[in-house]
């Protein structure tokens, strides 16, 4: 199953950032844009075109990070167009007529980190929790926690009480 959405977080903006990861990943990079791969973790732009019609949508930044060197371990790409929520719904919309690609569900991304290796589960919550803060404080926490250095800090309380 491939999943898509925008993680840029909702509202009209000068940018949004739809994420795509699974195995449908390059069909639909290469449905959208009309043309091959990009070089993997290279910024390319591209015109952004409905995949049944060619119609064009946008121009905007592919960012191609095929698995498992990527945040999810699977083809992962991030599409980077105008932040409107005519852009951005007409994006969704040709996602969905691709076979197996259906809307991520919230934090589903950062699950399947999790579930693939890709970050522990203290990360995946220090990741949430930065993302939700609202304090300097709580920022400054969420980053503690998401360099590994609280982390360090249980490991060496857990090996002293064993």
């Amino acid at each position: 199953m491939t999943i898509y959405s925008l993680s840029s977080g909702p509202g009209i903006s000068g940018i949004a950032i739809i994420r795509v990861s699974g195995s449908e990943t390059s069909k639909v990079l290469e449905l959208l844009t009309n043309k091959s791969l990009p070089k993997p973790r290279v910024a390319t732009l591209r015109k952004i075109n409905k995949i049944n019609t060619s119609e064009l949508i946008d121009e905007g930044i592919i960012l191609w990070f095929p698995g498992p060197e990527s945040y999810t371990g699977e083809d992962m790409a991030e599409i980077q167009v105008h932040g409107s929520k005519a852009v951005i719904d007409a994006i969704h919309s040709s996602i969905s007529t691709v076979e197996n690609c259906r809307l991520a569900e919230p934090g589903e991304f950062t699950k399947l980190a999790f579930q693939n290796g890709k970050i522990n589960l203290l990360k995946a919550e220090s990741i949430a929790d930065l993302i939700s803060s609202e304090t300097e404080i709580q920022r400054q926490q969420a980053i503690k926690i998401m360099s590994g250095r609280s982390a360090d800090k249980f490991n060496a309380l857990r090996e002293k009480l064993l």
